[in-house]
């Protein structure tokens, strides 16, 4: 194809003359015809329908049938037995395309990631909010796994007794065991270091058969 070249022309457009100033009409030739007809004639051609003379839509036709296969009837539609389909699980919102299909993805809620048992939805950052972190009250270290509380604190107790160390946080439902390190390196029998000998929601219980005061470091888990 090309634009019309031949004399008269302007700017390769045609032109219908100007007498008052010398303007020549364009000239339509053969090259600039034959060039328009092919252009059509082989979009039809293409399309494998036969020309038919005073059939005046079989180019309209012809870019039917070319675009049928995109986009269905031509008219700019998906075909509607296509399907949108989804899968695994998480997943929402597929079907046919005889309507508009919103696709959706469900966040799983914190109660829902704690209690791990739905496989439909997907944990985010917000569903994790309360069930994995970690809080610090003054020097105390108070760490959340699910369900699971682990408290880290330091305390002093007292000499050759039961210590009772108040926890940096009270535990909701149970105390399950703690743990004590701390004292000196005395091993004679009536000089044992720091054991726990007691846990409470609120509290722990540590007696120490050392001689002196001694700073100890304590672990305790519950829920």
């Amino acid at each position: 194809m090309h634009r019309i070249d031949t004399s008269g022309n302007v700017d390769n457009r045609f032109h219908p003359g100007n007498p008052a100033t010398g303007q020549q009409a364009t000239l339509v030739d053969q090259d600039w015809l034959n060039a328009v007809q092919e252009e059509i004639v082989g979009v039809i051609d293409e399309a494998n329908i036969p020309l038919e003379k005073g059939n005046n839509t079989q180019l309209a036709a012809a870019i039917v049938a070319l675009i049928a296969g995109v986009v269905g009837d031509g008219s700019g539609a998906v075909p509607t037995t296509r399907q949108l389909l989804v899968a695994g699980g998480l997943l929402t919102g597929g079907g046919n395309l005889a309507a508009d299909r919103t696709i959706g993805l469900a966040a799983a809620t914190t109660g829902e990631a704690a209690a791990q048992i739905r496989n439909d939805v997907v944990v985010t950052p917000a569903s994790l909010a309360g069930l994995v972190s970690l809080t610090q009250v003054g020097g105390a270290w108070i760490i959340r796994i699910g369900p699971v509380i682990a408290q880290i604190f330091s305390g002093t107790v007292g000499a050759n007794t039961t210590t009772v160390l108040t926890l940096p946080q009270a535990f909701p439902t149970e105390a399950r065991a703690a743990f004590v390190n701390g004292g000196r390196p005395i091993s004679t029998a009536d000089s044992n270091g720091p054991y726990v000998n007691g846990v409470g929601l609120s509290s722990v219980s540590i007696y120490s058969a050392l001689d002196i005061s001694v700073a100890v470091d304590v672990i305790i888990f519950g829920r």
